[in-house]
C-alpha cells in the first residue's frame, strides 16, 4: 500500500511539474510569408518582428521567404495554412497573383494582415504599410528645393504593377505639377534590383547624362545608378533613394558617405505587425488600414539619425541579452520548482525519504553556486565582447575615413599639377633639358596618382582578394631603376646613396607592381629620417644553400625608440616622438605585400643610431600557386617616385620688384580656405593691389607678420584657426594692430556680425557678395587709413593727443620718435638700432612707418635731424660744424648737402636770413 501511494504521489508530482512547464510554451502560431524588398529591407522587417516577439512569448513565428517569386509565395502560404496557423502575415511581391490564396485563407476564418504592398482583394483583416504616395510627393518637393525649382529629373521605378511603384510614381508626378521648371526626361523600370537597373540605364544613357537628379524608388536602385554614372565619368548628378536602411552600403550609410543626396525612410512595419497580431488574437478591434509615416534623411540629419539608430540597436541588443538571461533564469526556476515539488510530495509519503531530500538539497545548492558562477563569467565575457566590438567598429570607421580623406586630398592637387604640366610639355619652345625635366615630373605625377588609387588595395589584401602575379626578375636591375628617382634628393642632401651587391645575377620572384610599393615606402622613410651628409645603403645577397634572396635597406638617420619599434608594422600607428607624420599605413601595407610573396620583413633600430629593414623573397617559384605566376611576360616600366610628397619644401615668396611696387602702392592679404575663391579674389584684386594669399589662419598670420600688408581679407569659417582667432591675434600684435581687416563669411546673422565687430573688425561682408561692393569697401578703408597717416605726419604734439588713432598705433609712433630723438647726436645710429629696440624686422619697420607716416625710415631720421639743426641755428650761437656733429652728421660738408637739399639753402644762409628779419 505504501509503495503504491509513493508511486502515485511521484507520478502526480511529475505530471504537476510537467503541466507547469507547458504553461510557458507558445500558444499561438504566426505564419509570415515575405516576398518583397531588398535583402537589407527584408532583414530589417524580420529583425523588428523578432524584437517585438520578445514581449509576446505566447506567440511563435513561422517564417517563409519566397525571394521575389510569386508562385513560390503562393505555395508557401498553403504550407503555412496546412501547419494550422492562427494568423497570417503576408508581404506580397505582386498584387494580382497573391489575391486568390489570401482570400482563401481569410474565408477559413484566419485573420490576414497584409504588409508593405497591397493585394488585389478586399479579403483581409488589416493592411500595414508606408504612405507611398506621400513618399513620392516628399521626394519631388525635396528635389525642387535642391534644384531651385528648375532642372531635369529621371525616375527609376520598382516592379511594374506593385502598389508601392504605382503610389510612389503617382505622388511624385502630382507634386511635380506644382514645379513647371522641373522636367521629367525619362522613367526607367529597375524592378527593385541592381542588375535590371543597370540594364535599363544602359538603354537611356543619353538622357542620364542630361539629368541633374535621379530619383529611384529604393536605395538599391539609387546606388546602382550612382555606380553607373560614376563609372562613366558623370560627376554632377545627384541621387535620391527610398528605404534608409541602417546597414552598410544601405540608405543611411550611403547618405553619410555622400553617395546619395537623400533617402526617404520607409518603415518596414515589422514591429507594428506583431503588435497588431497580438491585439487581434486578444480580441481587440484594430484599424483596417495603417499608414506608417516617413521622414527624409539627408546630410543635415543623417548623423543624428545614425546616432539614434545606433542607440536604439544598442538598447535592443541589451534587451535581447536581458531576455536571454531572463529565459535562462526562468528555465532554472522551473527546474528548481519541479525538483522541490517532487521532494515535497516524497516527504509527505515517507519520512525515510528525508535523508534523500537532504542530499538533494545540498546538491542543488552546489549546482546553484556553479550556475551563478558560470552566469557571472558569461556576463563578464559578454561585456568584454561588447567592448571589443565597439573598438573594432571604431577602428573600421577610422580606416574608412582615412582612405576617403587620402583619396580626396591627393587627387585634386595631383590633377592640378598634371594638367598644367601636359600643357607645358606640348610647347615647342622647350629646350631638351626643360623637356626632360617636365617629362620626369609628369611621370612622377602619374606615379603618385597610381599610388593614391592603390591605397584602397590594402582592404583587398586583408580580405585576400588581391591577385598576385609574380615573375622572375633581375633584382639588381630592378633596384637600380627604383634608385634613379632618389638620386636628385640624395645629391641635394649630400646623402651617400648606393647599391651594394657582391654577387652577380641575383634573381627573385615577385610581383613588380606590389614589390615596387614596398621599396618606395622603405626608401621614402629612409630619406625622410636621414639628415644631410648621412647615408642610405641597399645590400643584396643570396645566402648559400638557401632558396631565398635577402635585401637590407640601411640608414644612419634618427632611428626609432623601443616604443615606436614595437608598433612599427601596426596599422595607422604614428609615433609622437617625431615631427614627420605619415599615414600609418606604409609599413603595414609593406608587411602584407611581403607576406603575400611568402617572404618576411623585419626591422632593427635604435634612437639616434639609424634603422635597418631586412626583406627576404623567394628565389624560386615553388612557394607560389600556379595562378599566382604570370605566364606571359608583360612590359613593366618602373616609374620614378616623387620625393616631394614627404619633404616639406617651404614655398618661397617672390620678391616684388620696384616697378611692381610703384604700380601697386597698396598690398592686400587674402586668407581663404576655399581654393577656388582664394584664386578668384587674387586674380580679381591683383590688378589693383599687390596680393598675398593663404589657405588657413596659421599661414595667413605668418604672411601678415612677414609682409605687413595694407589690408587683410579673412574668411571666418576655416579649419584649425578660424577668422575670429586670426583677427584677435592681429589686433593684439603691435606689428599688425593698425592693419584694417574685412571679415568674409557665409553666416549673415546679426549675432555673427556683432561678434566680428566686437573683435575690432573694420568691416563684415557676407557671402555671396557683390565684387564692386567689396572693391569699394577696400578702397574706402585704404583712403581712411591714408587720412590717418596724414594725421600722424603732423607735429608731435598733435600726434600724441590724436583721438582718431588707437592706443597701439600711438604707442608705436611714440616709441619710434623717442628712439630717433634720443639718438640724433649719434652718427652711427641707423635702422638696425631701431629694429633692435622695437623688436621688429626691417621689413616690418619699413612697412609700418610707411603706412603710418607715409615716408621711409631714413628720410624721417634725416628730416628730424634737419629740424633740430634749424632750431639750433635759430636759438644758439653754435657754429655750423658744431651743429652738424650735434645733430648726428658725420661731417659739416655732408650736413650742408643734406640741409640744402631739404631747405633749398645752406645753413649759413638760413641763419643769416632769420637774423635779418625784424
Amino acid at each position: 500500500m505504501f509503495k503504491r501511494l509513493l508511486l502515485f504521489c511521484c507520478l502526480w508530482g511529475c505530471l504537476w511539474a510537467t503541466g507547469c512547464r507547458q504553461e510557458t510554451a507558445p500558444k499561438y502560431r504566426i505564419g509570415f510569408s515575405q516576398c518583397t524588398g531588398n535583402d537589407d529591407w527584408r532583414r530589417n522587417m524580420l529583425t523588428e518582428m523578432k524584437r517585438e516577439l520578445f514581449y509576446h512569448p505566447e506567440m511563435q513565428l513561422l517564417y517563409k521567404d519566397a525571394e521575389s517569386d510569386s508562385k513560390r509565395q503562393v505555395q508557401q502560404i498553403r504550407e503555412l495554412l496546412a501547419g494550422k496557423i492562427d494568423i497570417l502575415l503576408v508581404s506580397p511581391n505582386e498584387a494580382q497573383p497573391l489575391a486568390p490564396v489570401i482570400a482563401e485563407v481569410y474565408r477559413k476564418g484566419i485573420p490576414v494582415i497584409i504588409l508593405d504592398r497591397k493585394a488585389a482583394t478586399d479579403s483581409f483583416t488589416a493592411y500595414i504599410g508606408g504612405d507611398n504616395y506621400n513618399i513620392g510627393k516628399l521626394a519631388a518637393e525635396y528635389i525642387a528645393g535642391q534644384l531651385g525649382g528648375r532642372g531635369r529629373i529621371i525616375e527609376v521605378t520598382g516592379l511594374r504593377g506593385s502598389s508601392p511603384t504605382v503610389e510612389r510614381h503617382q505622388g511624385f508626378h502630382d507634386a511635380l505639377v506644382h514645379y513647371p521648371g522641373l522636367q521629367l526626361i525619362a522613367t526607367l523600370e529597375g524592378s527593385w534590383v541592381a542588375d535590371k537597373t543597370q540594364a535599363a540605364a544602359a538603354q537611356h544613357d543619353s538622357a542620364i547624362r542630361q539629368a541633374d537628379v535621379i530619383f529611384a524608388q529604393n536605395d538599391v536602385m539609387a546606388y546602382s545608378m550612382y555606380r553607373y554614372c560614376r563609372a562613366r565619368g558623370m560627376q554632377h548628378t545627384r541621387f535620391i533613394g527610398v528605404d534608409a536602411s541602417p546597414y552598410p552600403d544601405a540608405g543611411i550609410d550611403l547618405v553619410s558617405r555622400g553617395v546619395l543626396s537623400a533617402s526617404l525612410l520607409y518603415p518596414s512595419g515589422g514591429k507594428e505587425a506583431i503588435s497588431m497580431a497580438a491585439d487581434i488574437l486578444a480580441g481587440k478591434k484594430v484599424p483596417r488600414n495603417t499608414l506608417l509615416q516617413t521622414v527624409l534623411i539627408d546630410s543635415s540629419n543623417v548623423k543624428l539619425m545614425r546616432l539614434q539608430i545606433d542607440k536604439i540597436q544598442a538598447q535592443h541588443q541589451e534587451i535581447e541579452n536581458q531576455q536571454s538571461l531572463l529565459q535562462e533564469q526562468r528555465s532554472l526556476y522551473q527546474d528548481q520548482l519541479h525538483l522541490l515539488r517532487i521532494v515535497a510530495t516524497t516527504l509527505c509519503i515517507a519520512f525515510l525519504l528525508g535523508i534523500v531530500l537532504f542530499f538533494i538539497l545540498r546538491t542543488n545548492r552546489r549546482i546553484n553556486r556553479q550556475l551563478k558562477q558560470q552566469r557571472d563569467e558569461i556576463l563578464q565575457q559578454r561585456d568584454r565582447l561588447v567592448e571589443m566590438t565597439a573598438k573594432a567598429q571604431e577602428a573600421t570607421e577610422a580606416k574608412f575615413a582615412f582612405f576617403t580623406n587620402v583619396s580626396h586630398e591627393f587627387r585634386t592637387p595631383l590633377t592640378l599639377i598634371q594638367a598644367p604640366l601636359e600643357n607645358l610639355m606640348d610647347s615647342r619652345q622647350l629646350s631638351s633639358t626643360q623637356k626632360h625635366q617636365l617629362e620626369l615630373m609628369h611621370r612622377n605625377v602619374i606615379r603618385l596618382m597610381r599610388l593614391v588609387n592603390q591605397l584602397l588595395e590594402f582592404r583587398r589584401i586583408e580580405s585576400g582578394k588581391l591577385p598576385l602575379k609574380v615573375t622572375e626578375q633581375d633584382l639588381q636591375v630592378f633596384m637600380t631603376d627604383i634608385m634613379e628617382a632618389y638620386k636628385s634628393i640624395a645629391v641635394k642632401k649630400h646623402i651617400d646613396f648606393r647599391l651594394i651587391c657582391r654577387q652577380p645575377d641575383i634573381k627573385a620572384w615577385f610581383d613588380q607592381q606590389l614589390f615596387d610599393r614596398v621599396l618606395y615606402n622603405l626608401l621614402s622613410n629612409a630619406f625622410k629620417f636621414t639628415g644631410d651628409y648621412g647615408k642610405v645603403h641597399i645590400y643584396l645577397e643570396k645566402p648559400a644553400q638557401t632558396d631565398e634572396v635577402v635585401i637590407h635597406i640601411e640608414d644612419n638617420g634618427a632611428g626609432m625608440d623601443e616604443g615606436t619599434l614595437a608598433h612599427a608594422f601596426e596599422l595607422f600607428y604614428q609615433s609622437r616622438e617625431t615631427a614627420h607624420k605619415g599615414t600609418g599605413i606604409g609599413l603595414a601595407l609593406s608587411r602584407e605585400i611581403i607576406s603575400l610573396h611568402h617572404g618576411s620583413i623585419s626591422v632593427k633600430s635604435a634612437k639616434g643610431a639609424g634603422t635597418t629593414f631586412t626583406i627576404t623573397l623567394p628565389a624560386s617559384p615553388t612557394p607560389f600557386a600556379p595562378e599566382e605566376i604570370q605566364q606571359e611576360a608583360e612590359s613593366m616600366n618602373v616609374l620614378n617616385h616623387s620625393l616631394f610628397n614627404y619633404l616639406e619644401v617651404p614655398e618661397e615668396q617672390p620678391l616684388m620688384p620696384a616697378a611692381a611696387v610703384a604700380e601697386h602702392p597698396h598690398s592686400l592679404l587674402i586668407i581663404e580656405d576655399h581654393p577656388d575663391l582664394n584664386s578668384f579674389l587674387s586674380d580679381y584684386l591683383g590688378g589693383l593691389y599687390e596680393v598675398f594669399h593663404a589657405r588657413n589662419g596659421a599661414d595667413g598670420l605668418q604672411l601678415a607678420f612677414r609682409h605687413i600688408p595694407d589690408l587683410i581679407l579673412c574668411d571666418i569659417m576655416m579649419p584649425g584657426m578660424d577668422g575670429i582667432q586670426v583677427l584677435e591675434t592681429l589686433k593684439k600684435d603691435i606689428r599688425t594692430s593698425h592693419i584694417p581687416v574685412i571679415l568674409l563669411s557665409a553666416n549673415s546673422s546679426e549675432e555673427q556680425r556683432i561678434k566680428g565687430l566686437q573683435h575690432n573688425a573694420d568691416a563684415y561682408i557676407s557671402k555671396p557678395f557683390n565684387l564692386q561692393y567689396l572693391a569699394e569697401s577696400i578702397s574706402s578703408l585704404l583712403n581712411n587709413r591714408a587720412l590717418l597717416k596724414d594725421h600722424y605726419i603732423a607735429e608731435p604734439a598733435t600726434r600724441v593727443h590724436a583721438d582718431q588713432s588707437n592706443k597701439t598705433d600711438r604707442r608705436f609712433i611714440n616709441d619710434f620718435t623717442a628712439i630717433v630723438e634720443d639718438n640724433l647726436g649719434n652718427d652711427q645710429f641707423g635702422v638696425d638700432d631701431i629694429c633692435q629696440r622695437l623688436s621688429v624686422s626691417k621689413m616690418q619697420l619699413y612697412r609700418r612707418v610707411k603706412q603710418l607716416l607715409s615716408c621711409n625710415v631714413n628720410d624721417y631720421i634725416l628730416d628730424t635731424r634737419v629740424k633740430k639743426a634749424k632750431y639750433l641755428l635759430l636759438n644758439t650761437q653754435l657754429s655750423v660744424a658744431e651743429i652738424a656733429y650735434a645733430c648726428g652728421f658725420s661731417s659739416p660738408a655732408y650736413f650742408s648737402t643734406v640741409f640744402k637739399s631739404r631747405s633749398r639753402q645752406t645753413p649759413k644762409t638760413f641763419r643769416e636770413q632769420l637774423h635779418k628779419k625784424p
